[in-house]
């Protein structure tokens, strides 16, 4: 419901952009279908998809509410390659009509100087990983939106018809602009006066470490996210985005990072007394969210961590809800946790844990992958479950695809994605 809420916002501003177009141009005496009127559309369109990535990206409480971060992250990347086509079809058919870019004024350097820029951002945050950049130097180049998105208004308003509907719909995405940096400055200011400590560093298996915070309080629901930096010996390490996985239940915070890139194999090098910036909590992935009796947990590696928020909530308050957690990994060496889970099922009769080992042999529970026949064994009546599913994108996809068979309605289906 939440997608196709997000698409329908996203198809009524996209007609508005449209209609304003149209309109503009017809008591402006142009021809809507010449080519110089349809650069112009394409270049309305690109710049609207353009501001979308600020608007997905700011980390608005007003917006996040509505759709959760994880996912408004996903539509940020999808939609910015929807506005660089059409900002790229907008010279396309200005050359066209024209015969040449070099020919114009400052209105129009700035706006090949915003579309370089923008090519450049989009080709990094593709091909980051194959280019083997590191987290930081992705982050701050893709921090350069922020000068490019002023110097593309520079060529906006530079070609805009002063008094047309699309200049007045302009002003007001300029001013959206400024309130987004504005309320980005004073959420780092709010963050900055107020810094936890690190009071403890817990190895929980060979590559997964807990960091327990202490600071100020604040409300968050089981399963939720927050945004990370660390100050060590001096430094500040750039935003990370990690689970919460300690219960709102619980004095201090915890996170419980895995050691899979050049930050998290540093976790281990934290010590007491370290100070972090938090900035919390994110995200809608958690059954206080639905009204459900029974919850099913599927977990792959280190997404058993807003699982173990929730079930330290469920523990913690004495909740009786039915739950089945099946959590999948290579071995019994990967597994953190283990003892406090186990201690969960003995305690409460309503709490089932299933471990599946991909790569052991010798182990006497359940082996190979979470398959149909594993899930059939634990959850007999599926379709009267709630499911949440955390863990690598293969893990994830492949069991929805399995609930989806078994006619699990799309509603009773929360996805967590496993990265950004």
């Amino acid at each position: 419901m939440k997608t196709k809420k997000f698409w329908i916002v996203v198809s009524f501003s996209t007609v508005v952009i449209i209609f304003a177009w149209l309109a503009s141009t017809l008591f402006g005496g142009y021809n809507p279908i010449s080519l110089r009127q349809l650069n112009r559309l394409f270049a309305s369109l690109g710049f609207w998809f353009f501001f979308l990535q600020f608007a997905l990206s700011s980390r608005l409480k007003l917006i996040e509410a509505g759709f959760g971060l994880n996912r408004m992250i996903h539509y940020h990347r999808l939609l910015g390659r929807v506005a660089l086509i059409f900002l790229l079809l907008h010279p396309l058919f200005l050359f066209i009509h024209e015969g040449v870019l070099s020919r114009g004024s400052l209105f129009r350097f700035a706006g090949l100087t915003a579309l370089l820029g923008l090519m450049l951002t989009a080709f990094v945050a593709s091909f980051h990983k194959k280019l083997k950049l590191s987290y930081e130097l992705w982050l701050n180049i893709h921090k350069v939106n922020y000068i490019l998105f002023p110097v593309a208004l520079i060529h906006v308003f530079g070609n805009a018809l002063p008094g047309s509907l699309l200049y007045y719909l302009w002003v007001i995405l300029t001013l959206l602009f400024a309130i987004f940096l504005v309320a980005k400055a004073a959420r780092e200011v709010n963050v900055r006066k107020n810094p936890y400590k690190v009071v403890k560093v817990q190895q929980e298996s060979k590559d997964i470490w807990s960091l327990y915070f202490q600071g100020k309080q604040f409300a968050y629901k089981p399963g939720q996210f927050m945004y990370l930096r660390l100050l060590r010996e001096g430094k500040l390490s750039s935003s990370h985005p990690f689970t919460i996985s300690s219960s709102p239940t619980w004095e201090m915070l915890t996170v419980t990072p895995k050691e899979l890139g050049d930050f998290t194999a540093t976790i281990k090098d934290t010590k007491v007394g370290d100070l972090a910036l938090i900035e919390a909590p994110y995200g809608v992935f958690s059954f206080l969210n639905h009204d459900c009796e029974r919850l099913v947990f599927i977990a792959g590696g280190i997404g058993i961590t807003p699982f173990m928020s929730m079930l330290r909530y469920i523990y913690d308050n004495k909740i009786e809800k039915q739950v089945t957690i099946i959590w999948g990994n290579k071995d019994e060496e990967a597994l953190c946790f283990q003892e406090e889970l186990d201690n969960m099922t003995s305690e409460m009769g309503n709490i089932i844990v299933v471990y599946v080992m991909s790569a052991q042999e010798s182990w006497r529970g359940e082996k190979g992958r979470i398959s149909a026949k594993v899930i059939e064994k634990y959850v007999p009546d599926p379709a009267s479950c709630h499911f949440f599913i955390c863990g690598p994108p293969a893990l994830s996809l492949a069991v929805m695809k399995i609930l989806r068979e078994k006619r699990v309605p799309a509603g009773r289906m929360h996805h967590e994605l496993f990265e950004f």
